[in-house]
């Protein structure tokens, strides 16, 4: 069984590293990499703004969850635990209200 510090720190790591080219802006539009939501494909301008606002919110989502995962290790509930699922998908779950937030930022734009 993969310890849950490692899923922790090594998605926040994943995450972490894959936003930081839609932070800096440097990610052209395409179809494979970046926030794919129609809204992103209307303008150029739309493409950055909501990638470079998501990748932002990811950057600081895979450093938080970085953090819980250092963090909580000693915290972690032994592997036969019924909590340890908990434990470990608990902090993942918390990708969807990022995206939330990034589909919000996304319609508010002209």
């Amino acid at each position: 069984m993969i310890p849950a510090v490692v899923v922790h720190c090594g998605l926040g790591a994943f995450f972490a590293v894959l936003s930081l080219p839609l932070a800096l802006r440097v990610v052209p539009m395409n179809r494979w990499y970046g926030i794919r939501i129609p809204k992103a494909y209307e303008s150029e301008e739309n493409w950055y703004e909501i990638n470079a606002y998501g990748g932002k919110l990811l950057l600081v989502y895979g450093l938080a969850l970085v953090a819980f995962g250092y963090l909580a290790r000693d915290a972690a509930p032994p592997p036969s635990s019924p909590w340890r699922a908990v434990y470990v998908a608990g902090p993942l779950i918390l990708v969807f209200p990022v995206l939330a937030l990034i589909i919000y930022f996304a319609r508010r734009l002209p």
